[in-house]
């Protein structure tokens, strides 16, 4: 219960953190492309550490990565308050996103190790993002948006404080030398590939999302409500649905519902069509979020490295998705950045039917041969 616990600090505090950056470069002088370019840096920089600290978390435990990452994410995430101009703005995000890669796959390794549920360990990170949309709109209106990162820092600080309590489990002395990286893509490439297609057209709208809501009508509060309904609806459906699902049936019915999803916000007139959607948004995300984390690493020897690559790609996605995103949006506005989002699902549909149709032909043959 302590690591669900851990994860759910965490993802407050990050959820609190990152919900109004777009906003908070916009007043400190960022434009829409400098906006997209902020959120693509900063998942590089993620990005980084998270492959380095999963894979390294396979070999030498996951205790340090744990401890430390969470630590200098509630340094780094404080640091935000100092930002003085969207330079200094830059420099603080890169700082934080290398902090905040540290520790999500060895807590995701130590969750395998303990042979604890991954769709309820998943689902404690979407309540976290429940609370977290819900607080930071409050904390927005009331403190300012500085206020949030002062807030999110308090919570990693907490989060840091209960990971020097749980026994975080050292590596297998007698075990097998990890995979390499490369290896752990190869063996499972249909589904970190399916996963980045759909996730680059997502985070090109994410990047902009707060934006695009306020355009429609919405103010700090009712941003917030709709992220909300999104991450409570898929606390519900992790918690106590994707556990005893089909892992490969979950990532196709997640990439299937999210390309219907923004078909959705597309048709939208004003803000008030959009909370509906946000229950859609959230079956979409649980089901493949946690089909596509358990089929790579459920039986698999080397789980901080699958875990890393995974949230890896959801990472490189938001360095691709927001590039691309503020290169789009001077041409076509959101609109046409939504209806991009819902293609690029629908082809990782597509794609990940393909492998696994391939895939069973391969074993057929194989069987017929033997």
């Amino acid at each position: 219960m302590r690591v669900r616990l851990a994860n759910f600090l965490a993802t407050t505090a990050a959820t609190i953190a990152g919900t109004f950056i777009p906003l908070y470069a916009h007043q400190l002088g960022a434009d829409d492309v400098g906006i997209g370019l902020l959120a693509a840096i900063t998942a590089l920089a993620t990005v980084l550490t998270n492959l380095i600290c999963g894979h390294a978390a396979d070999r030498y435990g996951t205790r340090i990565f744990i401890i430390y990452g969470l630590l200098t994410s509630a340094i780094s995430t404080l640091m935000q308050v100092a930002a003085f101009d969207f330079g200094s703005l830059v420099l603080f995000r890169v700082l934080n996103g290398l902090a905040l890669g540290v520790y999500p796959a060895a807590l995701i390794s130590h969750v395998q190790a303990s042979k604890e549920r991954l769709g309820r360990f998943s689902a404690f990170g979407s309540l976290g993002w429940t609370v977290g949309s819900l607080l930071a709109g409050t904390i927005a209106t009331y403190f300012t948006i500085r206020g949030t990162f002062v807030a999110a820092s308090i919570l990693f600080l907490i989060a840091y404080l209960l990971a020097m309590r749980f026994g975080v489990r050292p590596p297998d002395p007698n075990g097998e030398k990890p995979a390499s990286l490369w290896a752990v893509f190869v063996r499972h490439r249909s589904t970190f590939i399916s996963v980045l297609i759909r996730h680059v057209g997502a985070h090109m709208v994410w990047a902009f999302w707060p934006l695009f809501l306020q355009k429609l009508g919405a103010d700090y509060f009712w941003i917030g409500v709709a992220s909300a309904i999104n991450s409570g609806t898929q606390f519900v459906v992790m918690y106590f649905l994707t556990d005893r699902a089909w892992s490969t049936g979950l990532l196709r019915l997640g990439l299937l519902l999210s390309s219907v999803t923004f078909v959705t916000f597309a048709l939208a007139p004003n803000f008030w069509w959009i909370l509906p959607t946000q229950v859609l948004l959230g079956i979409s995300w649980a089901t493949l979020y946690v089909g596509g984390l358990r089929a790579t690493t459920e039986g698999n020897p080397n789980p901080g490295a699958a875990s890393a690559i995974f949230t890896s790609v959801l990472n490189i996605s938001m360095v691709v998705g927001p590039a691309l995103g503020a290169a789009l949006v001077p041409i076509g506005g959101y609109y046409a950045l939504i209806w991009v989002g819902a293609a690029l699902s629908c082809a990782a549909f597509l794609y990940r039917h393909i492998s696994l149709v391939r895939a069973r032909a391969c074993r057929a043959r194989s069987g017929l041969l033997s």
